[in-house]
């Protein structure tokens, strides 16, 4: 070994020359003990950046070693893009949602960071952000084609915690049942159009509803909330909705096709996922979102005991995440 490099050491710093560095917990705790490489920042403790002495070390392992291979699944830090790329990817990955800005997005309308076009196109060609895909589309479609909000994939997740030091991961999206008890109709206007209705997040006042939501409201952010209408299927908090009388049994109620098209549409694919509510209306999403956890069991009462003691824990919490991001990596390698 040179200067206490050890195989794996050496052939970490060998495929992470531009001087930052990023690699196996050990091997990264072994290589900063030995005064080789230093945390990128003083809160990041998962990228590192190379010291002289490690540049030193590497440069003698080199001439130890001429010509031999670098592991081939030493993971390299990716190459930083030009300013405005950059800091788009980084905006993305502060959101919970994950959307990248543009002038089509809440951020614009309130004054806060937003990204040109020309920015955008960039960011979709780079890999580090796509489209989620359409009911109509005609093949693989994309940004210029449909002006669809970019969301960061797993790369653009990788970039933003190695190049922003933010400990961004899969969103945590949380799907709530429905309820049967509404707010009531908001009445019409001079010409006879019902004004317009209620927000999904206000218009189910159940009590085991309400239950539900407040386990939601403590688990993620609201923007990671939906609920799982019987008459429309997946929808936000804030879209109005005019109260309805469908259950999933009438011939009404949402398909599974369309339910299909807005996990995909939402993203949840790519996103850990819980769901609260009754095994009907979990076997409806279930098709399209295979990987849900759906930690309730038991009558109504039981479930909304769960909920309260949820809402409370953070220790519950947290052990449903990490079923539902463990059912999410099982799911994927199927």
């Amino acid at each position: 070994m040179s200067h206490g490099l050890s195989p794996t050491g050496a052939k970490i710093l060998d495929v992470n020359d531009d001087g930052l560095v990023a690699g196996h917990p050990a091997a990264l705790a072994k290589l900063m003990t030995d005064g080789l490489v230093v945390p990128h920042t003083a809160a990041d403790r998962g990228t590192h950046r190379m010291t002289e002495l490690g540049r030193t070390a590497l440069d003698t392992w080199r001439k130890e070693n001429p010509g031999r291979a670098a592991l081939t699944d030493a993971p390299r830090v990716l190459p930083k893009l030009p300013g405005r790329q950059h800091e788009a990817v980084l905006a993305a990955a502060r959101r919970p949602d994950q959307n990248v800005p543009g002038q089509d997005d809440p951020a614009y309308r309130a004054g806060e960071a937003w990204f040109r076009g020309s920015t955008l196109r960039k960011i979709a060609a780079s890999g580090y952000a796509a489209i989620r895909p359409g009911r109509y589309d005609r093949g693989p479609a994309t940004w210029e084609q449909t002006g669809r909000p970019l969301y960061l994939t797993e790369a653009g997740r990788i970039y933003a915690r190695q190049r922003g030091s933010i400990d961004v991961h899969r969103r945590r999206v949380v799907v709530v049942a429905c309820g049967m008890k509404k707010l009531p109709h908001p009445g019409f206007d001079e010409v006879g159009n019902p004004l317009p209705g209620h927000p999904a997040g206000e218009l189910y006042t159940g009590d085991y509803h309400r239950s539900l939501r407040e386990a939601a409201d403590a688990l993620t952010d609201p923007s990671l909330i939906f609920i799982l209408s019987a008459l429309h299927g997946l929808v936000p908090l804030d879209r109005r909705l005019l109260p309805y009388d469908v259950t999933l049994e009438d011939e009404q109620a949402v398909t599974p096709e369309t339910i299909y098209w807005q996990a995909a549409g939402l993203g949840l694919d790519d996103a850990d996922v819980i769901f609260l509510g009754d095994q009907d209306y979990a076997a409806l999403l279930l098709a399209s979102v295979p990987h849900l956890h759906a930690p309730l069991a038991g009558g109504m009462g039981d479930q909304r005991g769960q909920c309260a003691r949820a809402r409370d824990e953070a220790g519950i919490r947290e052990n449903w995440w990490t079923k539902a991001a463990t059912m999410h990596d099982e799911h994927a390698v199927r």
